[in-house]
């Protein structure tokens, strides 16, 4: 074995030990008893296993409700930003209009302005709507995605115009073009960008701490944000807990779709 593959391996491993390392201390704390969680130096291997830390997360928080609030914003999200997402993509890479480059790179400036600067107008807008504390509210910023345009773009201008020419003269219009003959041809990049949008949407916290006021409607980030025991104080033992019950699933469904996210933003042509 060369030293360069050995660095090469060094390197790569150091940087999993880096990522790995915080969701092996999650673990650790949910399932450590009290006193090791506040020991001096910390134990990297609890003393024994103990389950009390999730049965008292599942008493303080209703997570079912927090589940089904980031059920429901994470599928709109994704339902709504692939529906202008596959449209604006197919008139992009296709048509011929004028200010097209224009309109395009103001689409991806978009990507470049952080949420934190928008948010207050936003909240404004839609204060006047009556959409404040509404699942309306939380989806308002993600009717459509600019990455989601930009890389259904590249994946479709990857697609012979013959086909789509083909399409036309058999008489289909352009609804019946995108979603029987382009569509198909880039399923792995639409299921790329819908797991990436509904990883985005789950793990979101910043918009909806802002525009949610009833625990009726927080999602599971800002139920994490806010659990706290009668008394306001963190008691991380069943703080890890919770945050194992909400990342553990993303976990598994990540691990099982990782090949097609691959797949599907090669095909795009994006590096």
């Amino acid at each position: 074995m060369t030293l360069r593959r050995i660095t090469t391996y060094l390197v790569v491993g150091l940087g999993a030990g880096v990522m790995i390392l915080p969701f092996y201390w999650m673990i650790i704390t949910a399932v450590s008893p009290a006193p090791d969680i506040i020991a001096f130096p910390p134990k990297w291997i609890p003393s024994h296993v103990t389950l009390e830390h999730f049965q008292e997360a599942s008493a303080r928080a209703p997570w079912l409700v927090y589940y089904k609030n980031s059920l429901v914003v994470a599928t709109a999200s994704v339902g709504l930003s692939m529906l202008f997402g596959l449209f604006a993509g197919y008139a992009f890479a296709v048509y011929k209009f004028p200010l097209q480059n224009f309109s395009f790179l103001l689409i991806l400036g978009t990507l470049m302005v952080p949420v934190q600067v928008t948010s207050v107008a936003l909240y404004v807008f839609l204060a006047k709507f009556n959409w404040v504390d509404t699942y309306l509210g939380i989806l308002a910023p993600n009717f459509a995605s600019a990455f989601g345009v930009f890389l259904i773009r590249q994946a479709i201008k990857s697609i012979p115009m013959d086909l789509i020419d083909a399409a036309r003269i058999d008489g289909a219009g352009e609804v019946r073009i995108v979603t029987v003959v382009v569509a198909p041809l880039i399923k792995a990049t639409l299921a790329a960008v819908a797991m990436l949008l509904f990883l985005s949407s789950w793990n979101d916290f910043l918009w909806p701490v802002i525009v949610i006021n009833s625990q009726g409607l927080r999602t599971l980030p800002v139920g994490i944000a806010l659990f706290k025991d009668p008394y306001g104080n963190i008691n991380y033992g069943p703080l890890m807990a919770g945050t194992v019950i909400t990342v553990g699933p993303m976990l598994l469904a990540y691990a099982f779709s990782q090949r097609f996210m691959i797949r599907g933003i090669a095909t795009t042509g994006f590096r």
